[in-house]
């Protein structure tokens, strides 16, 4: 097991981010920008019976930003791409 107590010290050395309830698949849609392409892998997400089409709906509803998402051959993944 690799987890163990620390300092206060050790832990201020360490970087951290706050604890989010937002999938990091939708945070990095989310972010970005007119003309952007991300290759999202079917490791990066694992949801039954949802793929990224699921977050860029509802992103598109609320702030109208324009995606375009395409399936990999062999299902390993998506390709999303940013429009205007």
């Amino acid at each position: 097991m690799n987890s163990k107590k620390i300092s206060a010290e050790d832990a201020s050395k360490i970087q951290t981010v706050p604890m989010g309830k937002k999938h990091p698949v939708r945070g990095m849609i989310e972010a970005m920008k007119v003309g952007e392409i991300l290759r999202i892998s079917r490791q990066d997400f694992k949801w039954k019976d949802r793929t990224p089409l699921f977050f860029i709906r509802q992103i598109t509803k609320a702030t109208n930003k324009k995606f375009e998402i395409e399936k990999e051959v062999g299902n390993t993944g998506w390709v999303v791409k940013r429009g205007d």
